[in-house]
């Protein structure tokens, strides 16, 4: 796979005080992700800081709930119906032994993935009705079963969905809808999956009974988010936050014995989400692709620690002929793609015999990172004239509206925008092979084989050696702030990393025992390139390398290569600062044709976005920001193209009265900085610093003296010397503005 090295600038709206909290590197990545204030970032670094969404706000819950605490009160028997992947079965899980806790008569069902496929059908929805169920509760399912849902109703059942997956038109005629889908798309419930509908149905339930310790469940729940590849944001990123660390403690013995399996009973630490996506799930996984799944749900809910270690150990063999099954048919696949010319064609849709339909996924997933196209692979069943497929893609090309195009040449099919499967009757398989390709080479753009690396933090390694710098010691320094923004995962990736100009003398390079992988060692720390072993005299020859990497969290850290260069001419990536014309009236009345022009005027930082001009226009400057890096926070937002001088020094005169209000304030205990700082009207950011009333002498004085210095020099420095700082400042990571307190 060739890469395009995309090296991110700072954005525009970087705020300074970012990087005193977390670090500049931290900071920079926080930036490029949209977090641009203090407390987006506080609530996205620390879940103490997020305010959880309540359950309430998702579409038919309450309903739902209603529903549920009616059977519980009548004697109801109800029916979990579940999926068999990992987001299902952490699902079913979650709600069984919640309804169980609660009072409720529950059983549940999972269907077959090798004879059954994904959600209802109407045998096992028979079985479920000839037991008596009266309430069908789906998890991760349901929302494309309109049929089977309209049967059950007609008979007497109440159906309750709770599902992720895409909305049809019109919604099934179940008694409740709860899917995360029905919300608007900036919802802080919208990523929600399966296992994360379920934890907020368990979490409205019991606070509608007034019982604590639903949070028990948030292992489950973090197991459930990262195997389904879920957005870590908003709501997922504070469900998987809050959840490790329950993990890591978790009482329920089938889960404590499969993380000491593959852990190698090495107590870590606390898991983290990478422990989860490549070590945990693909074993819960398996017992989905290749058996009932409801062993892996009998694992989850057990309280037998000798019938865990029994059912680990069968997960354990099973994964192991899954990783078999999946070779045979990534080595089958990738002769056929040699074939082809992926071009022009630009998409991958092979079927094959033989092939095993619980490992496709996994298979397609290889396939299109290694070839950089999106990928469906069908495993051909003669026995009964039926294809089954699963696709992966790539960024930017969506499954489900490609498989949409074809839909009429389809037995079955849906998913999501990443992933996806399909039915096909063998007799159409050409045709549908021919039109998939078709529909998904349309959706990829023309640079697919120079894929983007993003890459987020810049080093000149060759830089920081002739500055005297400990190079090893600064990437530790990336590493401890980057552990800041874990959990990664989809929507959250561990940035890349470059290091620039890595001199041949600065790194040894050599191939593993085996020959296969590559070993770039910097002095203390290691750097592996995954089979990339044959490449070792092409990377040995150049006098200079670039190397893209992840630092992964091990002890201690080491680097995953993600791709290598020739060192060339390269320039660190800046946004350039825009022309900035400066009208001085510090000394002078403001004429009225201004009075209309966007003013700044004091307000607290960063601004709102309602409140930013909506063109770049003049700014007019009737207070001084407090420091320089307020003064760059504020310029960086606005990008004005105008600066109007019309502030003179704060009125200081006021301090002694400030100083006495703040400790009155602070004897009597209350210290909010908010409060504190509409009260006195200093910022809100000085107060937060401060632990209580005794550090007003030193750390709060010093501000303070440090911002009279940046006044005084502000009335006495010449519109050019204004105007030269200024274009510093609104360049990315400005440099620290020094002024002089004499």
């Amino acid at each position: 796979m060739e890469y395009r090295w995309d090296l991110l600038p700072t954005p525009p709206q970087f705020d300074p005080e970012l990087s005193r909290e977390y670090g500049k590197y931290a900071a920079k990545v926080l930036a490029l992700r949209g977090l641009h204030s203090r407390e987006q970032a506080r609530a996205f670094v620390d879940p103490n800081q997020y305010s959880p969404t309540p359950a309430g706000s998702l579409p038919d819950l309450e309903r739902a709930v209603a529903r549920l605490l009616q059977a519980r009160k009548r004697g109801e028997t109800l029916c979990i119906w579940g999926d068999f992947d990992c987001d299902g079965v952490t699902a079913t899980s979650l709600l069984l032994s919640a309804l169980q806790t609660l009072g409720f008569r529950v059983q549940f069902t999972l269907p077959l993935r090798s004879t059954e496929g994904h959600g209802l059908n109407p045998q096992r929805l028979q079985q479920v009705l000839d037991q008596g169920c009266q309430v069908l509760l789906t998890v991760d399912c349901g929302i494309g079963n309109a049929a089977e849902i309209a049967l059950a109703q007609a008979q007497g059942m109440d159906v309750i969905v709770t599902d992720h997956h895409a909305l049809p038109d019109p919604l099934p005629p179940a008694y409740a809808v709860v899917n995360p889908l029905r919300l608007p798309e900036e919802h802080p419930l919208r990523f929600l999956p399966g296992v994360g509908v379920a934890y907020k149905l368990a979490e409205a339930l019991y606070q509608a009974l007034g019982i604590p310790g639903v949070e028990e469940y948030l292992d489950l729940v973090a197991v459930g988010i990262v195997a389904d590849v879920a957005v870590l944001q908003r709501e997922c990123r504070y469900l998987v936050q809050r959840g490790l660390p329950v993990l890591a403690n978790t009482q329920r013995p089938g889960l404590r014995a499969l993380l000491d399996w593959v852990s190698n009973s090495q107590s870590s630490g606390t898991p983290t989400a990478q422990d989860i996506a490549f070590r945990l799930a693909p074993k819960l996984n398996a017992i989905g692709r290749w058996d009932d799944a409801s062993l892996a749900v009998e694992l989850l809910t057990t309280s037998d620690p000798q019938r865990a270690q029994t059912l680990v150990e069968h997960f354990v063999a099973l994964n192991e002929e899954c990783r078999q099954l999946t070779q045979q048919v990534l080595q089958e696949a990738s002769q056929q793609v040699e074939s082809l010319d992926l071009a022009r064609e630009r998409a991958i849709v092979l079927a094959g015999s033989g092939w095993n339909p619980g490992v496709l996924g996994i298979a397609a997933a290889r396939l299109a990172e290694q070839y950089g196209c999106p990928t469906v692979l069908i495993a051909k069943d003669e026995r009964t004239g039926r294809g089954y497929g699963s696709g992966r893609s790539i960024p930017g090309v969506n499954l489900v509206e490609a498989i949409e195009a074809v839909r009429p040449l389809l037995l079955g099919g849906g998913g999501h925008p990443m992933a996806a499967g399909i039915q096909v009757d063998l007799s159409c398989l050409a045709a549908v092979q021919l039109a998939l390709r078709r529909e998904l080479a349309a959706r990829v753009g023309p640079d697919r084989q120079a894929r983007a690396l993003a890459v987020e933090i810049v080093i000149d390694w060759e830089r920081l050696a002739s500055q005297g710098r400990d190079r090893v010691a600064e990437l530790d320094e990336v590493y401890r702030q980057l552990q800041l923004l874990q959990p990664f995962g989809h929507g959250n990736p561990n940035p890349v990393v470059a290091l620039m100009n890595v001199r041949r003398g600065s790194v040894r390079l050599r191939a593993s025992q085996n020959g296969r992988h590559l070993k770039f060692e910097l002095g203390s720390r290691a750097l592996w390139f995954w089979e990339a072993g044959e490449e070792l005299e092409r990377w040995q020859a150049c006098q200079a390398l670039d190397i893209a990497l992840q630092l992964e969290a091990e002890q201690p850290w080491q680097g995953k290569v993600l791709a290598v260069r020739p060192s060339g001419d390269w320039q660190a990536p800046t946004v350039s600062a825009p022309s900035l014309r400066i009208q001085d009236y510090r000394q002078r009345p403001l004429p009225d044709s201004l009075q209309e022009v966007f003013r700044y005027d004091g307000q607290a930082l960063p601004l709102e976005q309602d409140f930013l001009p909506s063109a770049k226009t003049a700014l007019l400057l009737a207070r001084w920001p407090w420091l320089p890096a307020n003064l760059a926070q504020l310029l960086q937002q606005v990008q004005p193209q105008t600066l109007i001088l019309a502030a003179s020094g704060h009125h200081w005169k006021r301090l002694p009265h400030q100083i006495a209000r703040l400790q009155e304030l602070g004897r009597t205990g209350q210290w909010d900085p908010h409060v504190l700082a509409a009260t006195t009207g200093l910022p809100w950011q000085w107060l937060a610093e401060l632990e209580g009333p005794e550090q007003i002498p030193t750390r709060l004085l010093g501000r303070i003296q440090e911002s009279q210095a940046f006044h005084r020099w502000l009335d006495e420095a010449s519109p050019t010397q204004i105007a030269q700082l200024c274009q510093r400042l609104l360049r990315p990571d400005p440099l620290p503005a020094v002024v002089s307190p004499k």
